[in-house]
Parts: structure tokens; sequence; C-alpha cells
């Protein structure tokens, strides 16, 4: 039977999902087993010498590792076909860009989130498995600069291209939810990657490039994120309601956007230090308190639509805004 799928920008999010699942096992071993300076690899693994328990532990990481890197690949081709396509008619993407009502063509920037988690999922699982991405890694940052440089540039296209849809005048902006924050989902993606090269690259040129487009996105990033939570919690305050049941899950967006600039700015912040005559927050610091901030609203989330787990989400249909469970 052949697959046929009608693309939307927001397929995309299924291949960032498993990007994102590949990365999680592999941030684990990355500090459950010493391995030394650089990122771990499959041969760094102590095979010989390891307890049952963990064989047992890290045996089933592995093959998730493994199996959400290759869907990552296979859905991002499969989903940049399909963009290919969808671009060649430029009357679906004017008609899909060109339309705010209920920030819906906010969607456009899954589509940047997933190729800069691309960007993670090469270095880190890829590189786990295929030597001859580990042992290259270094030849492989200018190219990444490159890869960075785009989806900052598409980044910024896209932003300018939305931001007049969703403030001209006859936009009802209340109606606009949580989906709203796909763009800067795709700022605090594009961030990390930044900051990948920064941490990763021996090449002061490169390193310094990264830094300062990184310092960019993350400060744009943080503002933007601040306005627009404080804009969206203000109007649902107002509205005395919460968004319809499907938009729910679109809360859990600021868990993630919070846990990336945090890793983010530890990044820069570490490379930044020694350059720097004043002390900035510890990189440590900075992690801490993103990721504290993200436990508080995830708890007040589930507090606030608990009616959606227990009445609605196991008999409802899929939406795309689901996936900000993942």
């Amino acid at each position: 039977m052949k697959l046929h799928i009608k693309f939307h920008p927001l397929l995309f999010q299924a291949s960032l999902a498993a990007g994102g699942v590949a990365l999680m096992p592999f941030n684990y071993l990355q500090f459950a087993i010493d391995h030394g300076k650089g990122l771990i690899k499959l041969a760094d693994i102590p095979w010989s010498t390891m307890t049952g328990a963990q064989y047992a532990l890290y045996t089933p990481l592995i093959a998730i590792m493994l199996a959400f890197t290759v869907l990552h690949f296979a859905l991002t081709g499969y989903f940049l076909w399909g963009l290919a396509k969808w671009l060649g008619q430029p009357a679906s993407y004017s008609a899909f860009i060109n339309v705010p009502h209920k920030n819906q063509n906010a969607g456009i920037f899954a589509i940047v989130a997933s190729l800069a988690m691309t960007a993670n999922v090469f270095w880190a699982p890829l590189g786990f498995f295929v030597p001859q991405v580990s042992s290259n890694l270094q030849a492989l940052m200018a190219p990444s600069l490159v890869y960075f440089g785009i989806l900052f540039a598409a980044l910024l296209f896209l932003e300018v291209k939305a931001v007049r849809t969703w403030f001209a005048k006859d936009v009802d902006r209340t109606q606009f939810n949580f989906i709203w924050l796909l763009d800067v989902f795709a700022v605090a993606l594009v961030s990390l990657a930044g900051s990948g090269i920064v941490a990763t690259s021996n090449n002061t040129t490169i390193q310094g490039i990264a830094a300062a487009a990184t310092m960019v996105t993350l400060s744009f990033g943080l503002l933007w994120l601040l306005y627009k939570l404080v804009y969206l919690i203000s109007t649902h305050v107002k509205a005395a309601k919460l968004p319809d049941n499907p938009l729910l899950p679109a809360f859990f967006l600021v868990i993630p956007i919070a846990c990336l600039f945090g890793l983010s700015a530890y990044r820069v912040v570490n490379y930044l230090q020694p350059h720097l005559t004043v002390n900035l927050p510890t990189s440590s610091t900075l992690v801490v308190v993103s990721y504290g901030l993200t436990i508080v609203w995830g708890l007040a989330t589930v507090y606030l639509i608990r009616d959606y787990f227990i009445t609605y989400f196991r008999r409802s249909d899929f939406a795309p805004p689901q996936w900000g469970l993942v």
C-alpha cells in the first residue's frame, strides 16, 4: 500500500519529536558513562565490564536511540520532499502564511524547528553510531555553521512575514493561543544548534561567529517569549476560560522552550566567561533556573488542564497540539 499524506507544515512536528526522543538516551549516556572528552560513541560503551543491570538499562536505550535516529532522518526526508512540492505551488504557501486567524500560520515554524533539531541529531546520535561522523566532527563545523546560517536566515524571513500578518489591523489577537509560541520554539532550537557549534568547534573564528549569532537569537527569543506569555496569559484570564480542548496541550510548549534556552545560554556563557572581565551568572545556575521554571510551569499546566486528561484525552482524535505532550 502506497503511503500518501497531504503535506502540511505541522507534519514536521513528527520528525522533530523523533529527533527529541533520539537525543534523550544519548544525553543520558553522555553523562552516565565515563568516556573522556567529547561526545560519547558506541565504541565507548564498556560492554566487557558492565553489570547485568547496566546491560538491562543501556541496551534498550541504545536501541531506542537507533530507532528514533533512523525515524527522524526518514521522516525529515519524506517531509522535505512534500515541502518541495508544496513550495512549487506558490498559492499554497501564500494561502498558509497570510492567514493569521487564531495564529494558524505559526505552524510554518515547525519546519525550521525540525531542521534545527536535525543538526543536533546529526552531531550526537548519528555520530554515536557512525564513526565517520564522530571522528570528523571538527571538519564538519564549517558546513554546520553554513547550515546554521541558512536556518537563521529562514527564521528571520518567516518571522518578518508572520509578524506582518499577526499585527495587521483586522486581526483578532484575543483568539490567539499557545500555538503562537511555535516561532519561539523554532528560535530556541536554532539557538541550540548555534550553541552546539560554539561548544564543539575548536576554530575560534567559527566559535565567534556562532556565538554572536546565538546571542542574537537568545536575546530576541527570550524577549519575544516574555511578551507572548504575558499577552496570552492576560488574554485567557480576561476571557475567563481556557481554549478548546484540542488546543490545550499547546500549553506544554513553554517547557521545551525554557529548557532549550537554558542549555543554549549555558554553552554561550561557558564560551564568553574567559573573555570577559566581569563575572556572568554561572552556567550551571542558568540551567537550574530554566529547568526549575519548567517544572513549575509543567505542574501548573497539569493542574490547570486536568479535566482534559480525565474526560477528553483518551477518547479524543489526534490534534497537532498534542505533540506538545511529547
